[in-house]
């Protein structure tokens, strides 16, 4: 198994998650919204195990698995797993809803500026471990998303941004993953789309422990920029009605 700082950077992720859930719980006496946002980051902690050990078992790059054309589908399992109790339950949207509210916008630009970590992404393709066409095409824009962060938390924490801004913001980052990323990754494994032929092929990505990147890490980075701009969407909504 390769040495990764993959692991960390996700539980670094739910560990940020964790965090803005336990500020909201202090701020608010609702016993049942506390409960469903914390069983709903529960729930998201277990799928984050559950793949990581599919992963570990070489269940994303079996020959089995590469025939359906995992690149374009597997990372909507994380998305569904994360949007669907969205959907379905009322107290999870409602307490996501108040973390949003209650986190300072300079909290949520540091947090993608962990995405800086795309530079051992650099690092793996200089060193022929990482296929060359998508560390370029989507692991430098990636990281250069990552650095804007932090610019992005310097005039946030000066209330030189505005909601218009920072929902852009927000959406460029989910813009330059979503949907060239599953297309790319496609191109890369075996199969009649197999366009990106070279190896490392993009069986790399899906190799434990970097797997854990396109299963969780980035769909969560997606997720949190998508969340972002929901909320800030939707109350300028409520505020031109």
């Amino acid at each position: 198994m390769q040495l990764s700082l993959t692991p960390v950077l996700a539980a670094v992720e739910l560990g940020f998650l964790l965090i803005l859930a336990g500020r909201r719980s202090q701020a608010h006496e609702a016993p049942a919204g506390k409960l469903a946002v914390h069983l709903y980051l529960a729930w998201l902690t277990a799928y984050a195990i559950a793949t990581g050990m599919l992963g570990a078992r070489g269940v994303y790059t079996s020959a089995e698995l590469l025939k359906w054309f995992p690149g374009l589908w597997l990372q909507l399992i994380t998305v569904a797993a994360a949007v669907v109790p969205v959907t379905l339950f009322a107290g999870i949207r409602s307490g996501l809803r108040d973390i949003v509210d209650a986190t300072p916008w300079h909290w949520f630009a540091w947090f993608h500026a962990l995405r800086i970590a795309a530079l051992g992404t650099a690092y793996k393709t200089a060193a022929g471990e990482f296929p060359v066409y998508f560390g370029i095409l989507v692991g430098i824009p990636d990281l250069l998303f990552g650095i804007s962060a932090l610019w992005i938390a310097g005039r946030a924490r000066r209330g030189a941004l505005t909601a218009r801004g920072f929902l852009t913001w927000n959406l460029i980052g989910a813009v330059i993953i979503v949907p060239s990323a599953p297309i790319l990754l496609q191109l890369g494994l075996p199969g009649p789309l197999h366009v990106f032929t070279s190896l490392p092929d993009a069986r790399a990505v899906y190799t434990y422990p970097m797997s854990i990147a396109p299963m969780i890490g980035v769909p969560f980075f997606v997720l949190v920029n998508l969340l972002v701009a929901w909320r800030l969407w939707e109350r300028g909504a409520l505020q031109r009605a």
